[in-house]
């Protein structure tokens, strides 16, 4: 394969936006990772939080902004030296903008299997209504 000057400086450019960005070498800047799914009625967020209760995670909406946050303790065994630590402990907030307005009074949020479920309905004002031609 082809490799140019160019693909050297793509390559560092790219590790320079990685450590600049907040994710460092470490690569959990924006812990913890998550997917969001949207249908008719609602959005789904699915976080992964291994090892996490849900005390130490809390969920909170304000002007349709959601925020997860919380603190990831340490497992380091007393009388241990570590060796290798790549895995996210400490404090942490994420924050997403939702693009539609939410029903507050039935978001739902569970924990299962070391992820984080939100379900977040659509308002009835968000939802497409059809309009009779007269």
């Amino acid at each position: 394969m082809y490799q140019s000057v160019l693909d050297d400086l793509f390559e560092l450019n790219r590790e320079m936006n990685r450590i600049f960005n907040g994710t460092g070498y470490r690569g959990y800047g924006a812990w913890p990772e998550t997917n969001m799914y949207e249908n008719k009625e609602s959005y789904v967020l699915v976080s992964k939080v291994p090892g996490m209760s849900r005390d130490d995670i809390e969920v909170s909406i304000q002007d349709n902004t959601l925020s997860i946050s919380g603190s990831r303790k340490k497992d380091q065994q007393e009388n241990m030296k570590i060796h290798l630590n790549e895995r996210f402990q400490g404090d942490f907030q994420r924050n997403f903008l939702l693009n539609e307005r939410i029903d507050t009074d039935h978001i739902k949020a569970e924990t299962e299997n070391g992820l984080l479920i939100i379900r977040l309905p659509k308002s009835p004002e968000s939802k497409p209504k059809k309009i009779e031609i007269q």
